[in-house]
């Protein structure tokens, strides 16, 4: 600013060439410090307008800025930098150390004018940053995240997140967040919960989903066998000065019923029988009301009601998942501990962190927290949340043919923050589980907060968890059962291989053709004039198809076919 002979002069020429503020300029060069910024992040054509304008005292400095080439995808979870390039949210905050680089630094020597007369080496050489290696599949992020726009858009929702896990490792391999975000314009969202990553960092009432953990401690404390009879009360029970409802008057119900049906009267009986100190117990063993260590910036822990605030109606109220909260991530690790025969992993989204050669210098690996029951309860439990997903249990829709699917739906209702209680039309529609049921690959949580019109997770949450499930196995060469799998081989779902085959007026269009030692090619030819939407999975020859050959074709089906 020293160097500038005319400031309201030199204020306006810039202020109409850069599209600023004259008297924000003005103040800027009447500071009294020696350096100031005039403006930072320009274009390329911006700055050549600024330097031709050729006036005393004004510099350009190069920086370096992050872009993002698929802005979108998990854009919560790996967060942004600002104008420094510092990290502000999710990864690029927790791991800001590692990514920044280190600028050289050095000394110099100047006269009494103020002339350089020396400098030394520099004291300090630079680094570049290293660079994270992450858990997440951007393929299964991309299915995760489309899947879930969808249904948030369909049912008119405020927002949902999915998380998809590896069980036995603990790997994040998606996590989607709707409403979705762009990192590289953040600052014009004028609401920071756009950026929030909902599914480590939001709090809720897990619901139904939780009768599942008092069924694994009943179980593993021997409190129940299964095929035990509950008495359901006929949708109506009063406890102290509370009445507790299930959605249908149910009068006796096995143990297996009351999951597969989720009756919120059984599974609070089923909680007083287990008591409050052994329930109290299992929930802190599986995670609950603590951060899960996922090194996930932003993440909370839930929170469990300190022991002594157990009555008789909190024990119900816990027992079908009211009065309790829990993250996405905390859930999700804790019900694969089901799936993972008892052991709860600790989940962790950053694989590797690399210097500029591709070096590894610090590598993370799968790391068990604890056993929480063992694997007969496991096998227990699983066993019966395989019938959640029959014709007439609550999850059927999240059912995927030739898998067995283990689950559970949860509906929530929202607590009422201004008047307490909870809210009459909120809900936290759910559904968490894992395929195969016998030796799952993956487990997935759906959450979609605030659906209008239907609410209950087995209606909205369920068809979402078969969508993002199906293409998932398919994308990892896992086959449905009684299909041959080759160990060796690895299908690769691409989303371009889809298209809508149409009706030109000839053939049978009514029934599936018999594709199976087809090419991808010819199987494209064969469907072209059907009316229904071909999936291609893999390469080579035609294997498996859905539908089997020869069933009838309804108007708009989707079809899918793998390749070997």
């Amino acid at each position: 600013p020293a160097k500038i002979d005319n400031i309201k002069k030199t204020a306006a020429i810039l202020a109409a060439a850069l599209s600023m503020d004259k008297k924000e300029l003005e103040a800027k060069f009447t500071s009294g410090k020696s350096f100031v910024w005039i403006k930072r992040r320009m274009d390329f054509a911006e700055a050549e307008k600024a330097r031709r304008l050729n006036m005393p005292g004004l510099g350009f400095v190069k920086e370096g800025k992050r872009f993002y080439p698929k802005p979108h995808i998990a854009s919560h979870l790996i967060g942004f930098v600002g104008l420094d390039s510092k990290g502000l949210e999710g990864i690029e905050l927790g791991y800001d150390e590692y990514m920044a680089g280190v600028s050289a630094r050095r000394t110099d020597e100047r006269d009494a004018l103020g002339n350089e007369i020396l400098f030394s080496n520099a004291d300090k050489e630079a680094s570049r940053g290293k660079s994270l290696i992450l858990t997440v599949d951007k393929t299964i992020q991309y299915i995760a995240e489309k899947e879930l726009l969808k249904v948030v858009s369909n049912a008119n929702a405020k927002g949902g997140m999915v998380i998809v896990m590896a069980p036995k490792t603990g790997e994040i391999l998606a996590m989607a967040n709707a409403p979705q975000f762009n990192p590289d314009i953040f600052f014009e969202y004028n609401n920071p919960n756009m950026w929030r990553n909902k599914a480590v960092a939001d709090a809720f009432e897990p619901g139904s989903t939780f009768k599942a953990f008092v069924l694994a401690a009943l179980f593993e404390e021997g409190a129940a066998r299964p095929g035990d009879l509950f008495f359901c009360e006929n949708g109506n029970y009063v406890v102290a000065d509370r009445t507790f409802h299930d959605v249908k008057k149910f009068g006796w119900l096995s143990l297996e019923q009351v999951i597969k049906y989720s009756s919120n009267i059984g599974a609070a009986k089923a909680g007083d029988r287990l008591g409050r100190e052994r329930l109290y117990r299992y929930i802190k063993d599986f995670g609950f009301g603590a951060k899960t260590g996922s090194g996930i910036p932003g993440e909370a822990g839930g929170s469990v009601p300190p022991l002594k605030q157990w009555s008789k109606v909190a024990l119900g109220n816990i027992s079908f998942g009211q009065g309790l909260s829990t993250t996405g991530i905390q859930l999700l690790s804790a019900f694969s501990a089901i799936a993972n025969k008892g052991y709860l992993m600790k989940p962790y989204v950053v694989k590797k962190i690399v210097n500029e050669k591709g070096d590894a210098i610090e590598e993370f690996r799968p790391s068990v927290v604890r056993r929480v029951i063992s694997e007969e309860t496991a096998n227990r439990v699983t066993g019966i949340l395989k019938q959640v997903t029959e014709k007439d249990g609550t999850g059927a829709k999240a059912a995927i043919e030739g898998f067995e699917v283990a689950g559970k739906t949860g509906t929530a209702q929202k607590p009422d923050l201004s008047q307490g209680g909870y809210t009459a039309d909120k809900y936290v529609s759910s559904f968490i589980g894992f395929a195969p049921a016998d030796n799952p690959e993956i487990a997935i949580l759906v959450a979609v907060d605030e659906p209008s019109g239907e609410f209950y997770g087995g209606a909205i949450a369920a068809p979402v968890f078969k969508e993002i499930a199906s293409q998932t196995l398919s994308y990892l060469g896992v086959f449905p059962k009684g299909l041959k799998e080759n160990k060796s081989y690895k299908t690769y779902m691409t989303y371009s291989d889809t298209h809508t085959a149409f009706d030109d007026g000839g053939g049978d269009l009514s029934h599936m053709p018999d594709l199976k030692g087809k090419t991808v090619r010819s199987v494209l030819r064969l469907t072209r004039e059907i009316p229904l939407e071909v999936k291609i999975a893999g390469s080579g020859k035609a294997i498996y198809q859905k539908p089997l050959p020869g069933e009838r074709i309804a108007q708009g089906q989707t079809a899918e076919v793998w390749f070997k």
